[in-house]
């Protein structure tokens, strides 16, 4: 497990993280262009605040993998992010897939419509496997804590003996002097 916790873990994180920029940087522009020429549709205000908060996270959270003492904690934040944009994605592809692309008053910009759907399955994808790297990377640090420097309270003896058999010797005889 300790793959979890090193340099490879840390890279993969980083590589993750960047992809999800990108995507959520992608899908800013696009969902921009489509507010700014006038629909402002429910689904497609949600599918933009949540390629903005994406955005603003990760401008951060692509650094965060450097640090060495990085163990993973952007698992819960991770968490919601994920089922988020499951959720985007899934309002998109309700708006812009099985025929529906042109039927929707938004242009008739087919073309960008899958671009939105495309990025955001690609985000959704590396955002899930960056929640569980960061899970696994959360159990891995809270394992090797827990067995490292040692807890006084764990590693105390039980019971304490001195000298005499405390578990009760029974039967035989020791030594040469018998009855």
């Amino acid at each position: 497990m300790a793959i979890f916790s090193g340099r490879t873990a840390r890279s993969l994180l980083g590589l993750n993280n960047f992809m999800i920029l990108s995507s959520s940087a992608i899908l800013t522009g696009i969902l921009s262009y489509f507010l700014h020429r006038g629909l402002r549709l429910t689904h497609l205000i949600y599918n933009e605040v949540i390629a903005v908060i994406t955005l603003f996270f990760y401008l951060f959270a692509v650094v965060l993998p450097v640090l060495k003492a990085y163990r993973g904690y952007m698992l819960p934040l991770n968490l919601i992010l994920t089922y988020l944009w499951l959720t985007s994605l899934i309002f998109s592809s309700q708006d812009y897939s099985g025929g529906r692309c042109r039927w929707n008053a938004l242009f008739s910009r087919c073309g960008l419509k899958h671009a939105v759907q495309a990025f955001f399955i690609i985000g959704f994808c590396f955002l899930l496997f960056n929640t569980i790297l960061e899970a696994l990377m959360w159990a891995n640090h809270w394992r090797s804590r827990e067995g490292g420097a040692g807890d006084p309270e764990k590693d105390r003896p039980l019971a304490t003996t001195t000298g005499a058999n405390t578990a009760g010797e029974t039967g035989g005889t020791s030594g040469a002097g018998g009855a």
